[in-house]
């Protein structure tokens, strides 16, 4: 069994690697530092604005590190086939599965320290904590998490229960209740009381899974869905095999529609038109981005922090809406079209600039709230303008027409 979780672990992480290495190009690490900077400025002023313990100080520390404890699932590795191949050695999964928990343990432990480290600024300025309170909530935080992903393990074997309750339930509330008391009381006893817990829950994992039987399915089926998730991010910067997107109606939305005129020279206006409406990726992914966008302008007070933002997003939004013209080419139908290459191009931009104008149009409101009728709001709207300048008239045409030329289609 362990050979079995290496060789699966190994192809795992490769396939990982594949996709990180095409998510962290040098566009994204761009945007990633700008929105980096840019929370870290507002979240500076915010505690520049706190000047009193806030009475909600500690509920909200106590509710984020909860919200942080629950991100992370036990990755198991299984796969489809395994209910039917590996059937006859199924108690000497415990092995593989204790492999697979120890795994798990990395990134939500890495995750925690990141927040309470991130957290412990407004802990100390706006609940009233000391650097050791949050260290030890963040302690506390990392054994419950320890907790719950040994409940994971004991809920593959059909133990969900514990005392007649549902066992995840249950630890998560006795979490809330010791982390609160403590952190009105004494924040070192959450840490010690919760390690007492795990360490006797921890002895108990081995008899819950003698006592109960493995349930194949269910195992298969949260790791698909693990798996389905992970693979969902992935989709929104690169290609991912077996990752569609839905498609859906969305009747209300004829209008945008309605008033392209239907003659030759609009076929592929029409096309992209409706394709992004009923697209989850493509329209999910400007309404995200714009929402960011307006929420980063909101909160910022620093004009060149501003500007950045304002044309950081919509040179993503362009840039991410590239590849839904490619893969519209690679539809061997759309080859029917007596259209010219020309045409296609020019339809897309369209597209493009209309998309781009409407999330520049919404993001004029949150550069107005926060810079007024001034100098710096006209500078950072005009900038905004450029950037739609210049992705659909000079960057864009260039590589869209660059792709048909090389034939990738």
């Amino acid at each position: 069994m362990s050979e079995l979780w290496k060789e699966r672990l190994k192809r795992h992480q490769l396939n990982q690697f594949k996709y990180l290495r095409l998510i962290f190009n040098d566009t994204f690490v761009l945007a990633f530092i700008v929105l980096l900077g840019a929370l870290g400025f507002w979240y500076s002023n915010l505690l520049d604005t706190i000047h009193s313990q806030l009475w909600f100080g500690k509920l909200l520390v106590v509710a984020i590190l909860f919200l942080t404890a629950q991100a992370g699932k036990l990755a198991t590795m299984m796969e489809d086939p395994d209910s039917t191949f590996l059937l006859v050695r199924e108690k000497q999964f415990f092995k593989y599965f204790k492999a697979a928990e120890n795994y798990s343990r990395f990134l939500p432990i890495v995750l925690i320290a990141v927040i309470t480290f991130l957290l412990s600024p407004f802990a100390v300025q706006g609940a009233g904590m000391n650097v050791w309170d949050v260290v030890f909530l963040g302690i506390s935080t990392i054994l419950i998490k320890m907790i719950l992903l040994d409940v994971q393990l004991v809920g593959l074997y059909g133990k969900n229960q514990l005392f007649g309750v549902n066992l995840p339930l249950l630890m998560n509330l006795v979490y809330l209740i010791l982390v609160l008391a403590a952190s009105y009381t004494f924040t070192w006893l959450a840490p010690i009381l919760l390690l007492v817990l795990w360490v006797w829950f921890n002895s108990k994992v081995k008899g819950f899974a003698d006592a109960g039987h493995l349930q194949w399915q269910k195992a298969i089926t949260d790791e698909n869905q693990r798996m389905f998730r992970v693979k969902r991010f992935y989709n929104l910067f690169t290609d991912v095999p077996g990752i569609s997107s839905k498609i859906k109606r969305r009747k209300w939305l004829d209008f945008a529609v309605n008033g392209i005129k239907l003659k030759h020279d609009n076929t592929y206006l029409y096309l992209f038109a409706r394709g992004v409406i009923r697209n989850n990726e493509y329209i999910g992914l400007v309404l995200r981005l714009t929402i960011l966008q307006v929420i980063l302008l909101c909160l910022i007070d620093n004009f060149y922090i501003s500007l950045i933002v304002e044309m950081l997003f919509i040179y993503l939004v362009g840039f991410q809406l590239k590849p839904y013209f490619k893969e519209v080419m690679q539809n061997l139908m759309q080859r029917l079209y007596p259209v010219a290459a020309k045409s296609k191009i020019a339809a897309f931009t369209k597209i493009s600039n209309t998309m781009l104008l409407i999330q520049w149009f919404v993001s004029i409101f949150a550069v107005l709230y926060k810079f007024g009728l001034s100098a710096n709001s006209g500078i950072i709207i005009v900038a905004g303008l450029v950037v739609i300048g210049f992705l659909n008239y000079l960057y864009m045409p260039h590589q869209l027409r660059k792709f048909l030329d090389n034939g990738e289609y």
